[in-house]
């Protein structure tokens, strides 16, 4: 059972990059990443076997959503001129943030019109226009126009060797499990 849950934390985190099931991708996600090292424990209580799946578990389930926006907006990202029409202010850890509402100049409907504490600067910007990247099909929320993609295409390839690696730490916590089974 063990060896279905590296894919499906993938896949999970996957599905997290749409801010729409975001929540439930991450939630789903931590389920099964808890119940797969759990099996590796059941496996084969050994300490770095652990401490590995937890590394390469937590790395598979935060890398892949980013990652499929940054893809996205890199490949298929359209420039599209926004407004700021309200900005919603919350208490954070390190005094206030903000999360600015944007809408389109030309009109046209935003599938996510949301911009993060990143990228929103607070209550000064209501009015003011900006630059955004957008994703034509709606998958991921808008970017600023000015971020930098030029690494990702590095990041993409490290998603497969965390998915090889995680599973490599299930086979031999199996493989461990077997053997110290055996030798009783």
């Amino acid at each position: 059972m063990a060896f279905f849950g590296p894919p499906v934390i993938v896949g999970l985190s996957l599905l997290a990059a749409n801010p729409d099931w975001s929540v439930l991708g991450l939630v789903l996600g931590t389920f099964t990443l808890i119940a797969t090292l759990s099996l590796l424990i059941t496996a084969a209580p050994n300490g770095w076997l652990i401490v590995g799946g937890v590394i390469v578990g937590i790395a598979a389930l935060s890398g892949p959503g980013p990652v499929l926006q940054a893809e996205v907006m890199a490949h298929q990202g359209q420039r599209v001129e926004v407004r700021v029409t309200s900005v919603k202010t919350y208490q954070g850890k390190h005094g206030p943030e903000y999360s600015c509402h944007l809408g389109r100049v030309d009109g046209k409907p935003l599938k996510h019109a949301e911009l993060g504490n990143d990228s929103c600067d607070g209550p000064m910007e209501v009015g003011q226009t900006e630059d955004v990247l957008v994703d034509p099909h709606g998958w991921t929320a808008p970017e600023p126009a000015e971020t930098d993609y030029s690494g990702i295409d590095i990041a993409a390839w490290a998603l497969p060797v965390v998915l090889v690696l995680f599973e490599l730490l299930v086979w031999l916590s199996r493989r461990v499990g077997l053997r110290r089974f055996e030798g009783r």
